[in-house]
């Protein structure tokens, strides 16, 4: 009777034993899976600003007022202009851009065309060590709207402010916006006279 006690009491250790060593194995294969999701995740995450600006859905997320589109573009503008980019990503930045661009603008500037000449813009910019270091838009009641051939556009000024070799600039642009399909684009925009002599970002094609 003593050794079949014995004997149970060994068997019940020994099957806790492989109990605990299959629940840690199970334990440590859960962590090991987990982490590689995390480090997956992480990989995924956009973490530049060029990044963040690529994995932005415009679609989904366009901005509401003509004030809220000049933010977005002001902060695209910065990073196509101030970023050393790869190709791909001057690509895909470019494809953001024109998505504020109206109907109108859009035919007046192929995408190709722009490119290059977009492009051209950034090496001279670059080149001159010339870098975007804020920009600001009208809002509120500085926001003019008139109807403009029946439809509702949205007049107001974009500044960049700009670093360069020998100091600073303000760069002043006026632009007019127009609703389509109850969003915001980008109907045209020009140099202020207020602007100083400067490299201005620039993305009409």
């Amino acid at each position: 009777m003593a050794k079949r006690k014995k004997s149970q009491a060994g068997n019940l250790v020994v099957y806790v034993i492989v109990i605990s060593v299959l629940v840690g194995v199970a334990l440590a294969g859960y962590y090991k899976i987990m982490k590689r999701q995390q480090v997956s995740e992480s990989d995924q995450t956009p973490k530049t600003e060029a990044e963040k600006l690529i994995a932005k859905d415009l679609e989904a997320g366009y901005p509401d007022t003509p004030a809220e589109v000049m933010k977005l573009w002001g902060r695209y503008n910065q990073c196509i202009y101030n970023s050393g980019l790869t190709d791909e990503q001057y690509g895909l930045l470019l494809k953001q851009l024109r998505m504020m661009y109206s109907s109108d603008l859009l035919s007046q500037n192929k995408e190709e065309d722009q490119s290059i000449k977009l492009k051209a813009e950034i090496d001279e910019f670059q080149g001159n060590k010339s870098k975007i270091v804020s920009y600001s838009t009208d809002t509120g009641k500085s926001v003019q709207y008139k109807t403009l051939n029946n439809r509702e556009c949205a007049y107001l000024k974009l500044s960049y402010f700009i670093s360069q070799k020998n100091g600073y600039s303000q760069v002043y642009e006026d632009f007019i916006l127009v609703k389509e399909d109850g969003a915001w684009k980008i109907l045209g925009f020009k140099m202020d006279n207020e602007s100083g002599e400067t490299s201005v970002p620039d993305n009409k094609g």
